[in-house]
């Protein structure tokens, strides 16, 4: 096929039906990468203003929190009798963060204002030396208003101290905000005085002039927070695309314009590319007749006796060997390709000691944590019945529990690790003393991608895979996953896993560990 076989009218054809539709669509590219940018830009700028009312919100939670907190003993006070110089002892000793402790009795209620915070009432009121009172209403044995306990503080400095917190962990946890810990990472938050100067900061901001601000509220009147995108985000990426995507469809324009003086010569290598590719499928093809066509040629000349001594027979026999191993190799190239495009794990069994496998995977994991303040138990016995197993994928099933149990923990930070043989089975209990899994959601938490609907789940980070990793690494070594939970309570999740062969299930001596 060559160029001289085309007359000069169909290259102008098939010139102008490449050029007008490429430019028409060139056209139309630009004007909406343009308009796609534009709205991204808008819908950012809506979103920083929204960012900002929602730190101003989380704010005044991270008050109300550290304030809830703060005044427990005041209350245990206050309920069990005590005069106002007992509460204000008991305030003076419930907190080290705020300022001088006060308590205001039910006269004094009407020279401050309430405010309410997550269905608390917040009492506050202003000093002329700058700082504030803030406080919670407080009752007595009857439940009766006594009056409320709360402290007097300087703003910013509580502001300043906090603002790291509240973003990286208040503000995520929100579960009215889309996006969790994936959008705040990306977010510029500044904290401003009245006059505009900035006080603190989170990241730096990409461009001021896509920032938006929000007032605090009383006890944080007068102050601010601004808050933009960094340089990482999405919105910062559109802005480069849209100009490289511009500087790339002019690009286009050209090589339409060269493609239509050269419509020929592009049309021809079109064709023989396309040869390539029948070639390419014809040679595979070639690849697995080849060798079955041998087969059959030999296999024929067997059967009919045209061959002139035994020699020459065990000649045509070894053909059909060869032929069929190079039939072989090729059929299990093919395969073994087929599972490497699936993502197909095998696991390597082995005989395993899984305490040792489990003492190892906890040595792994012990520097987290002791990191968090963590209180450990353990209970492993010196040894167990032998089981058969992936080391590496069981103890990654276990780091998984114990991953798992410190996430989902809140204030009591305890971790208990047992192990012991029964029934011949082995059974490796990881149990935490956190939020608890309601009845109706145990079989969930198992299926991939599945996040219940907590609050605690909006300050972890992921996805949703680790308890369906676990499960399916035990369920491929024969086992079950047990769990064990109470809303409230904590949760205490078991491998149950099968002794290996020729091993004794009976109990063996076990000896606690508490570290």
């Amino acid at each position: 096929m060559t160029v001289s076989r085309f007359s000069r009218r169909v290259l102008i054809v098939i010139g102008l039906g490449v050029a007008l539709p490429a430019l028409l669509l060139a056209v139309i590219g630009i004007s909406l990468t343009l308009r796609i940018g534009r709205a991204v830009e808008e819908s950012t700028t809506r979103y920083n203003a929204y960012m900002a009312q929602q730190v101003a919100e989380a704010y005044e939670l991270e008050l109300l929190s550290h304030l809830r907190l703060s005044i427990a003993l005041a209350e245990n006070a206050a309920r069990s009798g005590a005069n106002e110089a007992g509460i204000r002892a008991a305030l003076e000793a419930g907190s080290n963060e705020f300022g001088p402790a006060h308590v205001v009795s039910l006269k004094e209620l009407t020279q401050f204002a309430l405010r309410v915070m997550e269905s608390e009432p917040v009492v506050y009121g202003a000093r002329p030396d700058g700082r504030w009172f803030a406080g919670i209403m407080l009752r007595d044995q009857s439940g009766q208003l006594t009056g409320a306990g709360g402290w007097w503080f300087d703003p910013g400095v509580f502001l300043k101290q906090h603002l790291e917190s509240v973003v990286q962990d208040r503000l995520p946890s929100n579960p009215r905000m889309y996006g969790g810990f994936e959008t705040t990472r990306r977010l510029s938050v500044e904290l401003l005085d009245a006059n505009g100067t900035r006080l603190a900061a989170v990241r730096e901001p990409y461009n001021l002039g896509d920032t938006r601000t929000a007032r605090l509220e009383a006890p944080f009147e007068g102050y601010r927070v601004r808050v933009g995108v960094t340089s990482s985000a999405p919105v910062v990426w559109t802005e480069r695309f849209v100009v490289l995507e511009v500087a790339f469809i002019g690009l286009m324009g050209l090589v339409i314009l060269l493609a239509t003086i050269f419509g020929l010569r592009y049309t021809v290598r079109q064709l023989e590319l396309a040869q390539l590719k029948s070639g390419f499928v014809s040679n595979v093809t070639h690849e697995l007749k080849t060798p079955i066509a041998l087969i059959k040629l030999a296999v024929e000349t067997l059967e009919m006796g045209r061959f002139r001594s035994p020699e020459e027979s065990q000649k045509f026999l070894h053909s059909i060997g060869r032929e069929a191993d190079r039939l072989t190799q090729l059929v299990d190239n093919i395969l073994d390709f087929a599972r490497l495009e699936s993502g197909r794990v095998t696991f390597r069994l082995e005989r395993l000691d899984p305490a040792a496998m489990v003492r190892e995977a906890l040595e792994t994991f012990r520097p987290r944590l002791d990191d968090q303040g963590f209180k450990v138990e353990v209970e492993i016995p010196d040894r167990l019945p032998e089981i058969r197993a992936d080391g590496r994928a069981l103890s990654h099933a276990v780091l998984n529990l114990l991953d798992n149990a410190v996430k989902y923990s809140r204030q009591r930070r305890e971790v208990r690790i047992s192990a012991g043989a029964r029934d011949g089975m082995v059974r490796i209990s990881v149990a935490d003393r956190g939020l608890g899994i309601a009845a109706g959601d145990q079989k969930k938490v198992f299926d991939k991608f599945v996040r219940l609907e907590t609050g605690l789940v909006h300050d972890v980070k992921g996805a949703g895979l680790g308890l369906a990793l676990v499960h399916q690494i035990v369920r491929a070594h024969g086992g079950r996953v047990e769990l064990v939970s109470t809303p409230g309570e904590g949760s205490t999740f078991t491998l149950v896993l099968p002794i290996a062969e020729g091993e004794s299930a009976a109990p063996h001596e076990e000896r606690a560990l508490t570290g």
